[in-house]
């Protein structure tokens, strides 16, 4: 039943993967006739030349969510899932309620070879999370200064009127305030995560993580590509990673790409 069950899900990423989004990059209209020769291309089957007209949008220094999203494609089109999920992970930075990007991504984690356990979160922080997951970084910036405005014109109207609601304009301060410190603490965490706690996504097929920077040094684990790691410090062309599941070592910077 759960082999029946994986490869209807199998074959509905291949499908997914094999449409592009044709929608216009936004403020680029000089670069839209780059991108639709791109996405004839892959229509056609051609997959590294619409790989190659993509990147070299991206080089120009465009960059969407479709643009992201179609590349990955193209490269999972040529059997190189690392950097297709790299390109996906992108994508979903763009934009994080698009739902054919979390669904190729959801089903590219079926074919990563790594399992990696890690602690999971309390059922609250769960929730929020997610909740923030639908948004980008500057949408929940929005969410939480418009949270701080409503709290605080309820709490005004509780302190200026003399009426039967200046009550229940209070109950409304104190909910939509316990919401803002919530959203608030969870919008400085993402934004800390984002730019202090980065991440990458390994491309190598096979890559072995050394206890030091250097191939003198012993391979205490090794890992393939697809898997999402966490990177640190840097040392002569050498990343320290670590996983989930807390094990640490160096990785060549050429094994991996920065998200």
């Amino acid at each position: 039943m759960r082999t029946t069950r994986l490869f209807w899900m199998l074959f509905l990423f291949s499908f997914l993967a094999g449409s592009v989004q044709s929608r216009e990059l936004p403020n680029q209209d000089q670069m839209a006739g780059l991108f639709s020769k791109a996405n004839a291309e892959y229509q056609k089957g051609i997959y590294a030349p619409a790989e190659q007209y993509y990147l070299q949008i991206l080089a120009s220094g465009v960059e969407s969510s479709p643009l992201y999203f179609n590349l990955g494609n193209a490269c999972y089109k040529q059997k190189r899932l690392g950097d297709a999920i790299y390109y996906w992970e992108k994508a979903l930075q763009k934009s994080q309620g698009d739902s054919d990007v979390r669904e190729n991504l959801e089903l590219a984690n079926l074919l990563i070879v790594d399992r990696v356990e890690s602690a999971t979160d309390p059922f609250p922080l769960r929730v929020l999370n997610g909740a923030l997951g639908l948004l980008t970084t500057t949408q929940a910036g929005w969410l939480t200064i418009v949270l701080f405005f409503i709290a605080n014109s309820l709490l005004a109207f509780y302190l200026l009127a003399n009426n039967c609601f200046a009550f229940r304009a209070l109950i409304g301060s104190l909910m939509i305030g316990i919401l803002f410190v919530l959203f608030g603490c969870s919008f400085l965490w993402k934004t800390y995560d984002r730019d202090y706690r980065k991440q990458a996504v390994v491309i190598e097929q096979k890559a072995d993580v050394r206890s030091g920077p250097g191939f003198e040094n012993i391979t205490v684990f090794t890992i393939h590509e697809g898997l999402k790691i966490r990177v640190h410090d840097s040392s002569n062309g050498w990343r320290q990673i670590s996983l989930p599941n807390g094990w640490t070592g160096w990785l060549r910077e050429s094994d991996i790409r920065i998200l």
